[in-house]
């Protein structure tokens, strides 16, 4: 059962793990806090890039010594092979932590299996705290993950009689300063930016991150039935 600090703990690795949307593909974003063992944080960290170190890492460089006998709070469970950075399991129970608490389990083939390697040496591992607030901020990676298939966010603009542009076909704006700011803002958390033939002619749009310095930009698509 986990403790209030690791519940507080877990939100705190939950809000880390956002900080990595747009920035991690094709891996997910995760979160780490370790807190040693009188239950105080002791480091944290998160992915912020494919090929980086992973969120464990961060934390326990972090944390340093009082990671020996604390805990961590990982927002994903902790990956158990090596590929272009070596195993988390691995580094946790190198680094002395006593127990692991994983809001996800890792859907995936190749990375699963952590939870089972930190249990056989030792360590107590409990998960599914926050697991439904976890997955939702991981909800891209996890569709694709578990479904095979992008995950896709519709963003759509009409007038209150359901126009989407003048009866001439000239573009106007129809949202406010304020919803095009957030549209800028969910486009910095996605990987690319799909729009149809038709509308990349009619309207030329830009289909970049504006707004946000240092936001990464995402892929730009033109889809066209006539290929």
């Amino acid at each position: 059962m986990a403790t209030a600090a690791e519940t507080a703990a877990m939100r705190e690795a939950i809000a880390l793990a956002a900080r990595g949307l747009g920035r991690t593909r094709p891996n997910p974003v995760v979160g780490c806090v370790v807190l040693d063992a009188s239950g105080e944080v002791a480091g944290s960290g998160w992915h912020q890039r494919a090929g980086g170190p992973h969120a464990e890492i961060h934390a326990l460089r972090a944390a340093g010594e009082r990671a020996r006998g604390g805990t961590a709070l990982v927002t994903l469970e902790p990956c158990d092979h090596t590929g272009r950075t070596g195993p988390c399991s691995r580094a946790l129970i190198e680094a002395g932590v006593r127990r692991v608490v994983h809001a996800v389990a890792d859907p995936t083939d190749q990375a699963t299996g952590g939870a089972d390697t930190l249990r056989a040496a030792g360590v107590d591992v409990e998960h599914g705290l926050l697991e439904r607030e976890a997955a939702d901020v991981n909800a891209a990676w996890l569709t694709a993950a578990r479904l095979g298939r992008p995950h896709v966010t519709w963003k759509y603009a009409a007038s209150l009689d359901g126009r989407t542009a003048a009866a001439d076909g000239t573009s106007r704006w129809i949202t406010s300063p304020e919803a095009r700011a957030d549209v800028h803002r969910l486009r910095a958390t996605c990987d690319a930016v799909l729009v149809g033939s038709g509308t990349a002619r009619t309207d030329d749009p830009h289909l970049a991150v504006r707004g946000i310095p240092g936001a990464p930009q995402p892929l730009r698509v033109v889809l066209d039935t006539e290929g």
